[in-house]
């Protein structure tokens, strides 16, 4: 079994993940038994659905490796749904405002604390309703100029577990891109506020990646929950340079 997210972060490590965009159960055991410290499942820019994300959950509960759940939405249905299927976490798109981000939480806590509905549909969870609260990780993702004027008072947010930036978002709302070269610097500079908030709240600071060598800039920044890449990105690279290699078009090394 993987070692838990809390216990690489205890260790003062970094969490690095890959991230799942297509429905193949395959897939993700091949990904779950990488390596990876965790992998991540994406109901936002794909085409799967809470309920598909619920069916990828199996082979890494099976297997022991950590998951998290990037959901539609930040509505409590949606967010309940993945963490009853077993999800370790989730993290919430969108997330503007402090209130927004209390709101996100609730939806992974009980009442008196929250508003998640009990009802674990994974026997192998367990039924109690303080361990399935605790195991429940929510991260909200900071994506917008917005967000960033209230980076404290998000992170500051009680129950939160960390905050996951969006460069591509965050970027178009800045009035710009992050797939320029060099980087934008306005972007730059707000991202790198990241890491510095979310240790004044005690709290765990992520973001996409996109390739190794990036994660490992990531991770020298103070990011702690890194995605190096998908499973699209996976397979395009990979294709890509087999394909290279078999037409003379580049070198073995």
């Amino acid at each position: 079994m993987s070692q838990s997210l809390d216990g690489v972060w205890a260790g003062g490590g970094v969490a690095f993940g890959a991230w799942v965009t297509a429905m193949s159960d395959s897939t993700v055991e091949v990904l779950g038994r990488a390596g990876y410290d965790y992998v991540g499942i994406d109901c936002q820019h794909t085409l799967l659905s809470e309920s598909d994300a619920g069916q990828l959950l199996r082979p890494l509960l099976a297997a022991g490796i950590p998951s998290i759940v990037r959901v539609s939405r930040n509505e409590p249905a949606a967010i309940g749904r993945v963490l009853d299927a077993g999800a370790d976490g989730v993290i919430v798109p969108l997330v503007d405002t402090p209130e927004e981000a209390a709101a996100a939480v609730e939806a992974c806590r009980y009442p008196p604390r929250g508003v998640r509905s009990f009802g674990p549909i994974r026997p192998s969870l367990g039924f109690d309703a303080e361990s399935l609260e605790r195991r429940a990780k929510c991260f909200v993702m900071i994506e917008s100029a917005q967000a960033i004027d209230h980076l404290d008072a998000i992170c500051a947010t009680p129950g939160l577990a960390g905050v996951y930036v969006g460069p591509g978002d965050l970027s178009i709302s800045m009035g710009t891109s992050w797939l320029l070269r060099p980087r934008p610097a306005a972007v730059t500079a707000a991202i790198a506020a990241v890491p510095a908030a979310c240790r004044r709240a005690g709290i765990v600071p992520g973001m996409h990646a996109g390739s190794g060598a990036f994660a490992a800039e990531l991770a020298a920044a103070g990011f702690r929950l890194v995605t190096l890449t998908s499973d699209a990105g996976l397979l395009a690279a990979a294709a890509g340079r087999d394909l290279a290699l078999a037409r003379g078009e580049a070198g073995e090394g």
